[in-house]
């Protein structure tokens, strides 16, 4: 367990298994599912230590101080969506284990639509572009600039099918503490 929120007048466990990698989201009071008692599970955030070849991100040589992690799948009750689940899920990962957590190279919509929505309203990270063909953050030109939702081109990001030219691009969530000094 790595954190404990009070939401909509319950409390919920952020559980995360470090060797899976996996993180969850789960009401803290026990409750009968299927017959069984059980903490229902609310979100989930799947991620992995490895590209889809098995080969180690190259781009972890950015971040020596921290747990580099690829996000894979975000998964979050239907009746919740709205509650913000997946940004707390990002931000207890990010802030309480001193993760840096990474898009994966494809680009859907609810994936860009959760970057988004983190980029625009987390309060706790720093969303920014790395072109992981060239090792650059956007700009691209040597300097670092924060990803706000709207502040970088959606040209310089996404790949829109079936052309994949962006397949490089992905976005990098950091503590927000780290980057007072980045301009947006």
């Amino acid at each position: 367990m790595i954190n404990e929120l009070v939401l909509a007048g319950s409390t919920w466990l952020v559980l995360y298994d470090q060797k899976t990698p996996f993180a969850a989201i789960v009401n803290a009071e026990v409750s009968e599912i299927n017959g069984e008692p059980r903490h229902r599970v609310v979100a989930t955030l799947e991620m992995a230590r490895r590209d889809q070849c098995g080969e180690i991100f190259s781009v972890q040589d950015f971040w020596q101080d921290t747990d580099a992690l690829k996000v894979e799948g975000v998964v979050v009750e239907p009746a919740l969506q709205d509650m913000g689940l997946a940004i707390l899920l990002y931000e207890c990962l990010v802030i309480d284990k001193n993760i840096t957590l990474m898009s994966d190279n494809l680009h859907y919509e609810g994936g860009k639509a959760l970057w988004k929505k983190i980029a625009k309203s987390s309060k706790k990270l720093t969303v920014f572009v790395l072109d992981t063909d060239t090792g650059k953050f956007f700009p691209y030109d040597g300097t670092r600039v924060r990803y706000e939702g709207i502040s970088i081109p959606e040209a310089e990001i996404w790949s829109i099918h079936p052309d994949n030219n962006r397949y490089g691009v992905i976005l990098i969530a950091e503590d927000r503490r780290k980057h007072t000094q980045v301009a947006a």
